[in-house]
């Protein structure tokens, strides 16, 4: 299904104009070694091409020594399936102490919108040097293999159901080990389903006042520890069951955790894992009297994080923004697909078709797609009612923005918007300037 979704929105004001100068000039690959320096840069910011845009980059090579150099450029360009749609080789000489610069041109006859990886192999004299970049061509656009179940409503209205039942027993302890001069931290404790215990930290400001929430949810596995530095804000990080202080009942490992009774939704390790998130935002609304402006909270992740941040905000509607940055898990179709074309195998792939293997498990892959789309995040989107701020890099092999682009484009709402880093391992530091002046914006 490919839905129709409103244009993307831009924030304005001075900041933000700022912020895009800044993305502008790192937004690039800039580099100078002995023999050769190279400046590479997008035609337009972060990559992302649109409508009638020019699609390309500058290429600006300059001579350091002092001799003339001779060389080639291979540039190649492959699609999210690993077919080739773009292959040119060029000359080009540089007298000593010169530069060459030369403006490449990708569009063709097979360009369509997604996202795409641009390989130049640069070789001269006895300089050789490959160059990878990422780039999208009208993102909005791009066809996702969304399904959602006829009953996802009814299932989490179940799940919810169940949540309900069951007391919380709400616990808050001050930790003065943890507190500091000017922050206070509390251990957060609450019962989830399956009455197991679940953990996180709660930091507030000292001074006098309320303060606005952010509500940080983990990555895969990863142990949320107090925030001690931040006190212009409050920040409540729940570690979900079998993540950091949560492990009482549920202790698995990095290869293992995801696919806990993945056979059965209606046991799945994530069917209760959604609800955990979902109550740590329920103790925030509990227990305002913690000096918590309740008027102004934000839900964010990363990775797994981002997918629990955006199931909260689709579940419940209070909270007044959602930053989900580099979702793993959407569009597990895609996902499965590019597993079988590309060199790199996107996550979590590898883990479910281990599980699938498995012949005890007694699940093929197409019952594992209808058991995921209950999970899976794109599902959740349309629901989704707050301003929302998504980030993403380029070159994300974990998981690629062609799957990871059907989460956004979900979003039903025209208070949203995107940030394409180009950074090769996560987002760059303009984009975490762009994150603050968001929220400070949506607060």
């Amino acid at each position: 299904m490919n839905a129709k979704v409103p244009s993307y929105s831009i924030l304005s004001g001075r900041i933000l104009q700022c912020l895009i100068l800044l993305a502008c000039v790192f937004g690039g690959i800039a580099h100078a070694q002995k023999g050769i320096g190279f400046d590479i840069k997008p035609f337009r910011k972060e990559a992302i091409f649109r409508d009638d845009d020019k699609i390309g980059y500058n290429l600006r090579f300059r001579n350091n020594t002092k001799e003339k150099i001779r060389g080639t450029i291979k540039a190649k360009v492959v699609n999210y399936k690993g077919e080739e749609v773009f292959n040119q080789e060029m000359g080009f000489t540089m007298d000593a102490k010169k530069g060459y610069m030369k403006d490449l041109y990708l569009e063709n006859d097979k360009t369509k919108p997604g996202f795409y990886q641009l390989q130049l192999m640069v070789s001269a004299n006895s300089y050789v040097d490959t160059l990878n970049f990422g780039y999208g061509v009208d993102p909005e656009k791009v066809y996702s293999n969304v399904n959602r179940p006829a009953d996802f409503d009814q299932f989490w209205d179940d799940a919810r159901r169940e949540l309900v039942n069951i007391d919380p027993k709400f616990r808050v302890t001050r930790r003065g080990d943890q507190s500091t001069r000017d922050v206070d931290v509390f251990l957060v404790e609450f019962q989830s389903l399956e009455y197991q215990t679940i953990r996180g930290w709660l930091s507030v400001p000292k001074r006098k006042g309320k303060f606005a929430v952010i509500y940080e949810l983990p990555g895969y596995l990863q142990d949320m520890r107090p925030d001690s530095l931040r006190t212009d804000m409050a920040v409540f990080r729940v570690n979900v069951r079998g993540h950091g202080n949560s492990k009482d009942n549920t202790n698995a490992d990095f290869n293992t955790f995801n696919i806990i009774n993945l056979n059965d939704r209606n046991k799945y390790i994530y069917r209760a894992v959604y609800m955990d998130a979902l109550r740590g935002l329920d103790f925030l609304y509990r227990h305002d009297y913690l000096k918590l402006d309740l008027k102004k909270v934000i839900v964010k992740g990363e990775g797994q994080g981002a997918v629990l941040a955006a199931v909260v905000a689709s579940l419940d509607n209070r909270p007044q923004g959602c930053i989900i940055e580099r979702p793993v898990y959407t569009d597990m179709r895609t996902l499965f697909f590019m597993a079988g074309s590309q060199k790199v195998m996107p996550w979590p792939v590898a883990n479910f078709q281990a599980y699938i293997k498995n012949p005890r498990n007694r699940l093929n892959q197409d019952a594992l797609f209808k058991n995921w789309d209950f999970f899976d995040p794109v599902n959740f989107a349309p629901n989704i009612r707050c301003r929302v701020l998504f980030g993403h890099n380029q070159k994300n092999t974990i998981c690629p923005p062609q799957a990871a682009i059907a989460l956004y484009n979900q979003i039903r709402i025209d208070n949203r918007n995107i940030y394409m880093s180009l950074d090769d391992n996560g987002m760059d530091h303009v984009y975490y300037s762009y994150e603050s002046f968001w929220m400070k914006k949506i607060l």
